[in-house]
């Protein structure tokens, strides 16, 4: 019984290292950036394209021992029953580092940063192209082309860690009531076999 329960004990405290692990990273890497960005209140639209822009060149760190040149792409965007142009991030990750550009790099590889910029100018930079968006309906100054996370990212995100980590409570209310019965079932034909001696010996 002592190296099953050791074992179960073992498998017990790796699943919850997992669980609570899980929790963490999903709350850092989808509950926190969506809940942080507010991008849930945006709606679909239309958007089509005034004018684009390169910009950027300052110096940024790209990691350890790393420093590059940023690279910054403008795109302005008309929408729908609005008079003004509006500024087109490409995704929530864009929102976080850059208030001002549509496409933002920090890379080693300056001449890929280049091409990653060019070939996203030639899909939504060119003046007149119209593509599907999202705006904010309480600041359209600023619209989304692509939403990453969702409220089913979220769902998921939560769901299946807390789901792990319920199995592991489940778990460990459960194996040492399976243990301590199968020990008593172990250890009747052993009390049994000893009375039926002792009352041999009487």
């Amino acid at each position: 019984m002592a190296d099953d329960w050791e074992m179960a004990q073992k498998c017990g405290g790796f699943v919850a290292l997992v669980s609570v692990a899980a929790l963490i990273l999903t709350g850092a890497l989808v509950v926190h950036p969506v809940l942080q960005g507010s991008t849930l209140s945006y709606r679909p639209t239309g958007c089509t394209t005034a004018y684009s822009y390169t910009a950027g060149g300052e110096a940024c760190h790209c990691g350890k021992n790393c420093r590059s040149l940023a690279r910054c792409l403008v795109v302005m965007v008309m929408i729908n029953n609005s008079s003004s142009p509006a500024l087109l991030v490409q995704s929530e990750e864009v929102l976080r580092v850059s208030d001002e550009c549509s496409l933002y790099y920090c890379l080693r590889d300056r001449d890929y940063m280049d091409r990653l910029l060019e070939e996203f100018q030639d899909t939504y930079g060119q003046q007149g192209q119209t593509y599907p968006c999202l705006y904010n309906p309480q600041d359209t100054q600023k619209v989304l082309l692509e939403r990453i996370y969702d409220e089913w990212s979220i769902f998921h995100a939560l769901f299946w860690a807390g789901l792990i980590f319920v199995l592991f409570c489940c778990c460990c209310l459960c194996v040492p009531g399976g243990l301590a019965r199968r020990q008593q079932v172990k250890t009747q034909p052993a009390q049994q076999t000893f009375i039926a001696n002792e009352s041999g010996l009487g």
